[in-house]
């Protein structure tokens, strides 16, 4: 058979069919049974679809990231009040990349909820791992952090950055790009910038707008903030032998044996009549450290000097010594966590075993209620506005500060994880 009889001929572009024939071939019709299958396979692949996305995110979040987060909590964090909850704000570093697309070295603020330990949100900062930061105040709305790219506010309820650093009205290209430069005056519930210029402004905790710093706000702050690029947190991470609360019970750490290290706590009660005794190995007492402004000076060598100096010329090294040196010494501080009826003893495990543990001990008996092992030396204690008290540590496998152990009612000790929450589980809602 001559194929172009068949099938006919293209001229000019147009077919023309060969003699004998009304139309060109067509293909048969279709079958329904298929068109049915074709739709029902395209709804069950619409259906699946988003579960398939999800699944695929899942695997390269376990395949890329990494199986543990490492992280390092700063001793600027704190435990605000956000919608009448305890939440604690954890600034920490991060040099694990979280995720495909973060960069390896990070700053974050977390919010985690002391109730249940939920991690409500995880913001990064910026991508400076040695940038210092510290949590200021929040409220219902927003939340402070003063780090060394500037104040940043950011959204209470989301984590997400409202303003940071020269955005922030009022501020602008006055902001000092320092976390020295930022605090918080508990009385008049303000956030407290030093600016360019050397002058104060205070953000009302809740507005994302600065405004010049009232007198009294001046008054107390003045000296005390600085453009220093070093944060100086030792009041922050001190421990202590001894302690008081204001109703006059003391708590003090004595020597029972110096060969052996054996101590013991002894909690004397403010009329001096009842004493508890607890025995432990080295052990020392975790005190109240707030972020209330120190009276002092910053010198140039970075060390701080605390005292009333606003009388002797900053330049005059010799005259701040002097005076610093006639200081009577450290005020006793108050233990963690009294007004709960407890307080918080860093000791050893024994005297043949080397591994430092973290225990609770009932002030009415002096009984010790829970004990956890941590790594190294307990970074601070942190308390919440409604009482509850955390405490940074790290834990048994880990170096650095990374976790909270809250401290319950009846005594025992929460651990509480930081950076537990995936990256993936923001982008799927």
């Amino acid at each position: 058979m001559n194929t172009n009889e068949s099938r006919g001929y293209v001229l000019n572009g147009t077919t023309v069919l060969p003699l004998q024939a009304t139309s060109l071939p067509t293909s048969g019709p279709r079958d329904p049974r298929t068109l049915r299958r074709r739709l029902r396979l395209r709804f069950l692949g619409f259906l699946l679809a988003p579960a398939v996305i999800g699944a695929t995110i899942y695997l390269l979040s376990a395949v890329l990231a990494p199986s543990s987060r490492d992280i390092e909590i700063q001793p600027g964090s704190a435990v605000v009040s956000i919608d009448e909850q305890e939440i604690a704000i954890m600034i920490y570093s991060d040099s694990s990349r979280p995720g495909p697309f973060e960069p390896m070295f990070q700053n974050r603020a977390a919010a985690i909820r002391l109730s249940d330990g939920k991690t409500l949100w995880d913001e990064r900062l910026n991508d400076q791992l040695s940038s210092a930061a510290v949590a200021l105040a929040a409220d219902s709305a927003r939340v402070y952090v003063g780090t060394d790219e500037g104040l940043v506010i950011l959204n209470a309820r989301t984590g997400a950055i409202e303003a940071a650093g020269a955005e922030i009205p009022g501020l602008g290209a006055d902001a000092v790009l320092s976390a020295s430069a930022y605090g918080y005056d508990r009385e008049m519930n303000v956030v407290v910038a030093l600016e360019a210029s050397g002058s104060l402004v205070q953000i009302p905790v809740g507005s994302a707008e600065a405004q010049p710093a009232d007198t009294t706000v001046t008054a107390r702050w003045r000296g005390t903030l600085s453009a220093s690029p070093l944060l100086d947190t030792s009041a922050l991470t001190r421990l202590a032998d001894a302690a008081a609360t204001p109703d006059g019970t003391t708590f003090e750490i004595e020597q029972v044996d110096e060969a052996v290290g054996r101590d013991a706590l002894v909690i004397t009660s403010a009329d001096g009549l009842l004493t508890r005794r607890t025995e432990f190995v080295d052990a020392e007492i975790i005190p109240v450290s707030g972020l209330a402004p120190q009276p002092g000076i910053l010198l140039d060598t970075g060390q701080f000097v605390e005292g009333d100096f606003r009388d002797i010329d900053s330049d005059d090294i010799e005259a701040l010594l002097e005076a610093a040196s006639q200081l009577t010494g450290e005020t006793v501080p108050e233990p963690a966590a009294f007004e709960t009826g407890y307080v918080l003893v860093q000791h050893r495990e024994s005297v043949n075993a080397e591994r430092t543990l973290l225990s609770s001990v009932d002030i009415a008996t002096g009984q010790l209620v829970d004990t956890v092992e941590i790594q190294g030396d307990a970074m601070r204690a942190i308390t919440g506005p409604a009482g509850t008290t955390a405490v940074i540590a790290a834990d048994p496998e880990s170096w650095y500060p990374n976790e909270l152990l809250v401290l319950e009612p009846d005594g025992g000790l929460r651990p509480v994880e930081v950076g537990a929450t995936g990256w993936w589980e923001g982008l799927l809602g």
